[in-house]
């Protein structure tokens, strides 16, 4: 009897095995379909001849992916922020950011985009993640003494942006794969010579605190890069078919195609 049990107890163990890999399997299956039901939602595929396409595809992008997805494993975008006397100041607006020009060349692999956004300087208080400057700030004490409240400007950037590329294949589909950027980050800050109201007065006041505060910042590297190098990682997990679409004379390793605002 007892000889019996144990070959009875071996045959369950082997089918409470089988069922648990077989749990296992459905249940990878429907995490991949549902991951794709989601990525469905948010990732545009554009031809290479739609501009417009491209446009709302970066929109997408930046909201679901680039500035945070647990599904891609990106972590949640934080504004830059500098430490400035007791507080920090914070630089950010790439939530609001657009797609003003694009480019593919397969000749010398390279993509490119230049991206427009308004960049809000605010100065703040509490803040968790405060680099520290390049060099010290001076003057802190005027702008303190001279304002109960923080100060804040708003100016505008343009990000231009150069990714060498190459293409990998992996389980079936083509990944494009962008190699480290090179980044050129313009940062326009209004002047306002004129003073002769109060509104204009600290207007102008503002702007010579902004410009103080960026250039204690390498827009480049400390405003911009946090954010664009968050495109190389989104492209190595989505399949680039997902992006592209193809015409029946277009390959993915032969692509040529320019567009840029006219009102950039």
């Amino acid at each position: 009897m007892t000889g019996v049990g144990v070959a009875l107890g071996s045959v369950t163990s082997v089918m409470m095995r089988v069922f648990v890999l077989l749990l296992c399997a459905s249940a990878w299956v429907c995490q991949g379909k549902e991951f794709q039901d989601k990525t469905d939602r948010y990732v545009i595929a554009c031809h290479t001849t739609d501009f417009e396409c491209f446009m709302r595809q970066y929109s997408a992008l930046r909201d679901h992916v680039l500035l945070g997805n647990s599904q891609l494993a990106i972590e949640e975008f934080r504004p830059f922020a500098v430490q400035y006397g007791s507080s920090c100041v914070r630089l950010s607006g790439w939530e609001e950011s657009e797609l003003v020009a694009i480019g593919m060349d397969s000749a010398n692999k390279e993509l490119t985009m230049a991206l427009e956004l308004p960049v809000y300087i605010q100065q703040v208080k509490n803040e968790t993640n405060c680099a520290k400057p390049e060099r010290e700030f001076t003057g802190i004490a005027k702008y303190n003494a001279e304002n109960a409240t923080l100060m804040e400007f708003t100016a505008n950037a343009t990000v231009t942006l150069v990714f060498p590329y190459t293409l990998l294949k992996r389980k079936g589909d083509v990944f494009l794969i962008l190699d480290e950027e090179e980044v050129d980050a313009l940062l326009d800050i209004p002047v306002f010579l004129m003073e002769e109201t109060e509104l204009e007065a600290e207007l102008n006041k503002a702007s010579e605190w902004a410009y103080d505060i960026t250039q204690h910042i390498e827009a480049a590297q400390d405003f911009a890069v946090p954010f664009t190098s968050r495109l190389r990682v989104a492209m190595e997990r989505i399949p680039f078919r997902r992006l592209m679409l193809l015409y029946p004379e277009e390959e993915y390793s032969n692509l040529q195609f320019a567009f840029i605002d006219f009102l950039l």
